[in-house]
């Protein structure tokens, strides 16, 4: 039987940014006739799962999470004898230590690791170390930015190691050119999970300093553990009448195309993909200046840029944006255009279908 087939191996089938360039990954892919599955190692359950189904992207469940690693191994060589993957593209380390020793004995040494954030791994001293050496072991280790990049030459990898920025895809993503400019409401919002390293508090904490001085309403999109804790913070802050919690989106291009500012208050992130989203769909970004974040949100021309953790800072920029439609417009149409020129799902697929060998195939092909 031939290998055609590249699996993309992701956590679980949830909406978040590895998740999600995976998928839009296999549907770039899938446009040109490549096969494609993806692989989701610890869940059974999410919200992606609705998405793969429609867009006829197959996916596969192991589910090994709770099993010794022998056993995950034993299990996933079965899975690859079966499968025949042509290549692999693992996104995270704690995912790679899965698959590669049993794509390997199943026949499959072109595996491509791509690593979104530095957080988790920086905080895991087994992680620290085997990195140097599992980026040996791959045909191509690649993250999301410059950033990551440099912190993890300075943690040991190789300078092999290559930058791909993830991507968008632009057809989805669009402005609403319906929306009135003139809204007498601002309405902010921002996607993510509610977990600790986005700081949600610190974003609550600027609501609250904005009320009474500019109209907005503002909508989280996400849930995660601290839903019930945020939610109780914006009771005591006063602001259940200007902040809601929508928990989980099945439509973000949707939900962003109804939206006059996004906005993003995390402590630590990799390259998150929902400020390009919001990028595309023309909308002005304020967000933290963290990590590679600046690589992607120019302070001034693509978007607003403040130190983490200060809600002030963060209520003032916004207050900026509310004052001035001709700056939201300015600062949105540069961060579209920005978009359209560097972070396009077009332009990722290509750079990671070289080294997962599809171009080579392609050009045999022609």
């Amino acid at each position: 039987m031939a290998r055609k087939v590249i699996i993309e191996v992701i956590y679980a089938p949830v909406v978040g940014g590895s998740e999600m360039l995976a998928f839009n990954l296999c549907r770039a892919w899938q446009e040109r006739g490549i096969k494609v599955r993806i692989c989701c190692l610890y869940r059974r359950e999410g919200a992606l799962l609705p998405a793969l189904e429609a867009a006829g992207i197959p996916c596969d469940l192991p589910d090994v999470e709770r099993l010794p690693m022998w056993r995950r191994w034993v299990h996933m060589w079965r899975y690859f004898r079966v499968v025949r993957p042509r290549a692999l593209h693992v996104h995270h380390l704690n995912l790679l230590v899965n698959v590669l020793v049993p794509a390997y004995m199943a026949g499959c040494f072109r595996v491509v690791y791509t690593e979104h954030s530095s957080y988790g791994i920086g905080k895991t001293p087994w992680m620290r170390v085997a990195l140097p050496v599992i980026s040996l072991l791959v045909r191509r280790f690649t993250c999301v930015s410059q950033y990551l990049a440099v912190v993890f030459r300075g943690w040991g990898v190789p300078r092999r190691i290559i930058t791909i920025y993830n991507g968008v895809d632009v057809r989805r993503y669009r402005p609403n050119t319906a929306r009135p400019e003139m809204s007498p409401v601002l309405h902010i919002g921002a996607v993510g999970r509610l977990v600790e390293e986005k700081d949600y508090p610190t974003l609550l904490q600027a609501f609250a300093l904005l009320k009474g001085r500019v109209r907005f309403f503002a909508e989280i999109a996400g849930d995660g553990p601290l839903g019930s804790t945020l939610r109780m913070q914006a009771r005591t802050l006063g602001l259940s009448d200007v902040v809601h919690f929508k928990g989980r989106c099945d439509n973000v291009s949707a939900f962003l195309r109804e939206l006059d500012v996004y906005v993003l208050s995390s402590r630590h992130e990799g390259l998150p993909i929902a400020i390009m989203e919001a990028m595309a769909t023309a909308l002005p970004v304020v967000a933290t200046r963290i990590t590679a974040i600046p690589e992607v949100v120019e302070d001034g021309v693509t978007g607003l840029l403040v130190e983490p953790g200060n809600a002030q800072a963060l209520a003032h920029a916004i207050m900026d944006l509310a004052a001035d439609p001709a700056r939201r417009r300015q600062l949105g149409e540069a961060g579209m255009r920005r978009v359209l020129s560097t972070y396009t799902i077009q332009h990722a697929s290509r750079s990671y279908g070289r080294y997962l060998g599809i171009e080579e195939t392609d050009k045999a092909a022609s």
